[in-house]
């Protein structure tokens, strides 16, 4: 594995807003996480201020002078294209299911993406109201995933 590669990954992390990214080539394995709470930018291009946010660039391919929408706690939104999964193996429990009582920063489930297994985790503490998608069905980028209370 070498820099660039680690750097092509770092970049596709930023963009799609993923929190935690896993990566293995060669006998290699490659762990990435990002610190909470840290604005989620491109690190190929240079910081640009946002309209609300100065000093933070927005989001790739959003027109400049879109304003950023107001974060939704009650939903969560996949941050990247794949296929969900909310157990990790077939004969194993689900992360959470409905009812479920999660805490910040608990698994909730998996996105698959080009091989990739991308953990997604809850942002606040909340109980889960309803999984509005499948296992293993394909997600898009900002699609809901779990209606959390």
């Amino acid at each position: 594995m070498n820099l660039s590669a680690i750097k092509a990954l770092m970049a596709t992390m930023a963009a799609s807003g993923v929190a935690e990214m896993t990566y293995g080539e060669a006998g290699w394995t490659l762990r990435l996480v990002r610190a909470p709470n840290l604005p989620v930018r491109n690190p190929a291009a240079p910081a640009q201020p946002g309209p609300s946010q100065p000093g933070i660039a927005p989001a790739p391919g959003a027109p400049p002078s879109a304003e950023p929408s107001p974060a939704r706690r009650d939903v969560l939104e996949a941050p990247l294209a794949g296929i969900v999964h909310f157990r990790p193996a077939p004969d194993a429990p689900a992360f959470v299911e409905v009812g479920s009582a999660v805490r910040a920063g608990d698994r909730l489930c998996l996105i698959e993406a080009m091989k990739v297994f991308n953990t997604v985790r809850a942002e606040h503490d909340a109980v889960v109201a309803a999984l509005l998608v499948p296992t293993g069905s394909e997600v898009d980028a900002g699609q809901p995933l779990l209606r959390l209370t």
